[in-house]
């Protein structure tokens, strides 16, 4: 380990971020639901960002998947790729399957 890192501000400060963007969370959740900002045209709206934002994804980490064997090879970062690819794509057919049973 690095010599200047402090472990227990780390190990303190990750809790308490965690808990402060928590909190903020749940109030501006709680201030959009009696606005009733979440209605169904939120709820598509979202679900039509989600769906762009996982496609871009995707396609970036076909292209870094590409540079990587190219540059470097066959290694680590190759294999690092090829899994988060794979639990992309295992992660959207089981997404898709529990959407269609839901409609």
């Amino acid at each position: 380990m690095h010599e200047d890192f402090d472990l227990l501000a780390f190990m303190l400060g990750l809790p308490a971020g965690l808990a402060v963007a928590l909190t903020v969370w749940y109030f501006v959740w709680k201030k959009g639901k009696k606005e009733r900002r979440y209605d169904e045209r939120y709820k598509r709206v979202q679900e039509q960002a989600k769906s762009l934002s996982w496609a871009v994804t995707v396609f970036a980490i076909i292209i870094a998947w590409a540079i990587v064997i190219i540059v470097e090879g066959p290694g680590l970062s190759f294999f690092l790729f090829t899994a988060l690819y794979i639990i992309a794509m295992v992660s959207y057919g089981v997404a898709s399957a529990i959407a269609d049973k839901k409609n």
